[in-house]
């Protein structure tokens, strides 16, 4: 009897917190899905579902009231659906890729990841006077992949959904003009065209996101492109070491420092990393585990949508957006005095 009644009450906790969450996450689900039509469908597919999550969920947040029963879905699909986002994330990647782009690539990935964080740490904070919050979210997607290094480093840095809005936002603004600023820049200058090489680790090393890696590439032309790509991945897989280092630039006091938590997830995103590279994965399986780490990570863009306040966002100001803005020099001008140094060591 005493098992049964054990039994019953798991199976009611179940419930409860299934009908709990289930509201929230199917809200979720339905920004996201609604996210994937407006990115194939408007602007001719630039913007990625990932952006088009976070200003759908802005939208229902802001302009719309949220039913309570809606909260604790929300609330889920922003912390712990990202995270199996990030995970699953992994499959994207593996060592043979990396191998491919050679040691100049690599360099080049870890010189744009570590001079990023150090220059967008002393400027955001010392100059612009920005919270190390904020900062390090903003300077976390200018170094990694984007949007979804912002979502993997918000359990991390503990940043309110405001501040990680409008992270998103600067990295969505740099990365946007990247797509079209690279292609142009390509045509015009013929020393870039003569090494497509060259400009394919140069693009995939300093371009924000790897949307705008892939459009960029194509428009390049298609040896540009796949080169572009493997080193964008190759910075991707540094995402979990890059959550960890940032924790070390994370205020020192106390209360802070009790709140810092190990990211286990950036643990499983190495782990699926590692099994992608040693073990046959299936094409169908990890087509099925991109899918829904597509997925995964727009729902929980939708989530942190909804929870945030645009009125909170405007009073951060302009200093984020100026953040972001030297970064994306950064990124332009000292990647490509760093690639050029590296090609004439003859490491390409």
């Amino acid at each position: 009897m005493a098992a049964g009644r054990g039994q019953r009450k798991i199976l009611d906790d179940l419930m409860y917190l299934v009908a709990e969450k289930l509201p929230g996450m199917a809200l979720a689900y339905l920004i996201a899905v609604a996210a994937s039509c407006c990115s194939r469908r408007l602007f001719g597919g630039t913007l990625p579902p990932l952006l088009w999550s976070a200003i759908l969920g802005i939208a229902v947040g802001n302009f719309t009231t949220t039913p309570e029963l809606c909260k604790a879905g929300v609330a889920f699909s922003k912390a712990r659906l990202l995270r199996l986002g990030i995970i699953l994330y992994g499959f994207k990647l593996s060592a043979d890729q990396i191998t491919g782009i050679g040691m100049a690539g690599l360099l080049l990935d870890f010189f744009v990841l570590l001079s990023t964080l150090m220059m967008g740490y002393f400027v955001g904070t010392k100059v612009l006077g920005l919270q190390p919050e904020p900062v390090l979210l903003i300077t976390t997607g200018a170094s990694v992949c984007g949007c979804s290094a912002v979502l993997a480093a918000q359990p991390v840095v503990k940043a309110k959904p405001h501040e990680v809005t409008a992270a998103v936002g600067t990295v969505v603004l740099c990365g946007t003009t990247s797509m079209f600023l690279y292609p142009f820049l390509y045509s015009q200058i013929p020393s870039l065209q003569s090494s497509p090489h060259f400009m394919g680790i140069y693009t995939g090393a300093t371009v924000h996101e790897l949307a705008g890696v892939v459009a960029a590439g194509n428009a390049m032309g298609p040896e540009v492109a796949a080169t572009a790509v493997v080193t964008k991945l190759t910075r991707v897989l540094c995402l979990a070491p890059f959550l960890l280092l940032i924790q070390k630039f994370l205020p020192r006091d106390i209360e802070k420092q009790a709140s810092v938590q190990v990211p286990w997830f950036a643990f499983g995103f190495v782990a699926v990393v590692g099994l992608n590279s040693l073990v046959a994965v299936p094409a169908s399986f990890v087509a099925q585990s991109v899918s829904v780490s597509t997925l995964c990570l727009s729902m929980a863009m939708a989530g942190l949508g909804v929870e945030t306040s645009i009125k909170k966002v405007l009073a951060l100001g302009a200093r984020p957006v100026a953040l972001a803005l030297i970064l994306f020099a950064h990124l332009m001008l000292n990647g490509y005095l760093a690639a050029r140094l590296l090609s004439s060591k003859d490491t390409l």
